[in-house]
């Protein structure tokens, strides 16, 4: 199967599994949110968020280095995967020490403390279920994540909604998670071992071979949590958990798309490194070229619309306790942009053994979030985490771009990235000025309608895109065979 089939057949599982995902996460969040409130909500996004930063500590890049061996067909790949796994075995109980330690030294107090030890069970349970998952990805066999990722986010939401309803709070809440982590951990074991995947006696020098090849992806998970998250910290410490909830309504309906991209990158990742191991540089080329024009067509309509229609989104999902959402929401989705494109970038230098290269700027990202935060947050709060979440993914991108100039040219992302604002800047308008007195399906559909034709106009979008689209998923006819067959 060619590079670019296969890409679209496991993003095509992955991308129909997440949107379930994320519809299901979303509807259960509302509904908690708008049962909890802000208070209460912003205590558990708080606890999530401690945890969030320390698990990258329980895994520390091992799972990119599976990825990478298995779909290169390397030997020593289920060596290192028992070597990864054991590891963790030494790195979970340290992770959650820490996560702990951070929340009594800030004065968590106990329904806080509680939620965070729960969350690091939960901590606990998805990087077992990540590294079990990340050996299918290397096959490129994206179907049973999808599977577990539904069924565990449906477990997760029907206990959330009940865990609110009846009263539980945040505690309730991270009770939530561990169920459907747990599922994930069950489901995987189960497929990988369906799969074949072999549990082989690592040896000395896979360990450190793993160390060796991990040591990048490590420090750049470190770097993605810390300026994902950090933000959620200052604003707890110097305004606390109501405007952490106000920022969590934001966060979650900005961030949650970024599965699109990450489902994509899933399936694009695995491929890029094995025709980067398979010397086949024209695919590898083709395909991060067509993956940065899809991008850049999903991500500036989803920028634009979302801050657009931000005063008419809140009120209408969260109500009135979460009109404080409104500002850092329509600042927030322009993070989306630069997210969106600098996925393939990632991917690529990852699979092209430049992880360093992406190492480098995301710990740049990371020191240019906490300070942007530490400046921004103190006066402005949930607005403030805002613009520095912008200015921090704008860096990442341009950063990643400049790193990637050797492989396509810096003009061709200066003429990717122009193209987009353009195609934003109208889309937006129409949202947002000329939609203005219509109500919100309205103006959803006009604004809609103009960035559709801004994705032509821009050439983000072509009529042979659609009609290959049509071709690759129109059903092929039946044969009919003679009698004398």
């Amino acid at each position: 199967m060619a590079y670019g089939a296969k890409i679209v057949k496991n993003a095509f599982w992955l991308m129909a599994a997440t949107t379930g995902q994320k519809i299901l996460a979303f509807v259960a969040f509302t509904i908690v949110a708008r049962l909890i409130g802000k208070e209460l909500t912003g205590v558990y996004f708080y606890a999530v968020s401690i945890t969030s930063i320390f698990v990258t500590f329980t895994d520390l890049g091992m799972t990119p280095v599976i990825i990478r061996a298995i779909a290169g067909s390397r030997e020593d790949g289920e060596r290192l995967l028992n070597a990864a796994l054991r590891s963790k075995i030494a790195l979970v109980p340290l992770s959650i020490i820490a996560a702990l330690i951070y929340a009594i030294a800030f004065g968590a107090d106990t329904v806080t403390l509680a939620t965070v030890a729960i969350a690091c069970l939960v901590m606990s349970a998805d990087t077992v279920h990540m590294v079990l998952y990340a050996t299918l990805r290397g096959r490129q066999n994206l179907r049973p994540e999808s599977i577990g990722m539904v069924v565990g986010q449906l477990l997760t939401a029907t206990v959330s909604v009940a865990a609110a309803v009846l009263g539980y709070g945040p505690i309730g809440l991270a009770v939530a998670l561990l169920a459907g982590s747990s599922w994930n951990v069950v489901w995987s074991s189960m497929q990988a071992r369906r799969a074949g995947i072999k549990l082989l006696a690592p040896r000395m020098k896979d360990y450190r071979q793993l160390a060796v090849e991990a040591l990048p992806f490590g420090i750049a998970g470190i770097a993605v949590k810390v300026y994902s998250y950090v933000d959620s910290l200052f604003i707890n410490i110097f305004h606390g958990p109501a405007a952490v909830g106000l920022y969590a309504v934001a966060y979650k309906l900005t961030y949650a798309l970024q599965f699109l991209p990450l489902t994509f990158v899933a399936a694009l990742y695995p491929a890029l490194a094995s025709a980067y191991a398979k010397g086949e540089h024209d695919e590898l080329r083709n395909s991060f070229l067509g993956s940065c024009r899809l991008m850049a067509a999903v991500a500036f309509p989803l920028s634009a619309g979302l801050s657009a229609l931000s005063p008419k989104l809140i009120p209408l999902l969260y109500g009135s306790d979460f009109l404080g959402t409104i500002p850092a929401f329509t600042v927030l989705p322009w993070v989306l942009f630069p997210i969106f494109l600098d996925f393939p970038i990632g991917s690529l230098l990852n699979s092209t053994h430049r992880a360093r290269l992406k190492t480098n700027a995301m710990v740049a990202t990371m020191f240019i979030n906490i300070a942007m935060n530490a400046i921004l947050v103190p006066p402005y709060g949930p607005l403030g985490a805002a613009w520095a979440g912008v200015v921090s993914f704008w860096a990442l991108y341009l950063i990643g771009a400049w790193y990637s100039r050797s492989f396509v040219g810096i003009r061709y992302f200066v003429s990717l990235t122009l193209r987009g604002l353009l195609a934003a800047g109208v889309s937006w308008y129409a949202w947002a000025v000329i939609g203005e007195p219509m109500n919100l399906f309205a103006a959803a559909v006009f604004g809609g309608s103009v960035a559709v034709v801004m994705a032509f106009a821009v050439r983000f979008v072509t009529v042979d895109d659609v009609y290959n689209f049509i071709r690759r998923f129109r059903p092929a006819p039946l044969k009919v065979e003679s009698p004398h067959d």
